[in-house]
């Protein structure tokens, strides 16, 4: 429906701006397309139009929800200089920039999308997940 839309004002636009270069002023333009919106373009809320658009969509979803991807729970992180990392040994300890209580990351295909908390079951280990991280909230972190 989006989709629809977003063309039908894009197709506005190209005919605005083809109207202003053949010389018609803004108010011209801006009342024609009142008018034609009044008229001649259809009404795209009717029930049948709307159920017929999600109907679409959910086959369109259908299609995706094979796809494997790839979920990752990162615990933390460090930096060491090339000769710690060429020291390391068994038993040698990385301390990582994260306390055990802190929330992990929580990424698919590389995307910070969640943090969660982390449990033992039954000899694996699993992640509990408390918080979903916005679109808004991976801005902010991406800009810190």
């Amino acid at each position: 429906m989006e989709e629809v839309l977003k063309a039908q004002q894009e197709t506005k636009e190209a005919e605005g701006g083809a109207r202003e270069q053949e010389g018609e002023s803004s108010e011209d333009i801006m009342a024609a397309r009142q008018e034609g919106s009044a008229s001649s373009s259809p009404e795209l809320n009717s029930e049948s139009e709307v159920k017929e658009g999600e109907e679409r969509c959910d086959g369109k979803m259908e299609l995706l929800k094979d796809i494997p991807l790839e979920i990752t729970v990162e615990v933390g992180s460090t930096r060491l200089p090339l000769e710690e990392i060429l020291n390391l040994h068994t038993n040698s300890v990385v301390e990582l920039d994260r306390f055990v209580d802190e929330p992990v990351d929580i990424k698919i295909n590389g995307k910070l999308v969640a943090k969660g908390k982390l449990y033992v079951v039954k000899d694996s280990y699993g992640v509990e997940i408390v918080q979903i991280i916005t679109p808004e909230e991976r801005l902010k972190l991406i800009e810190e």
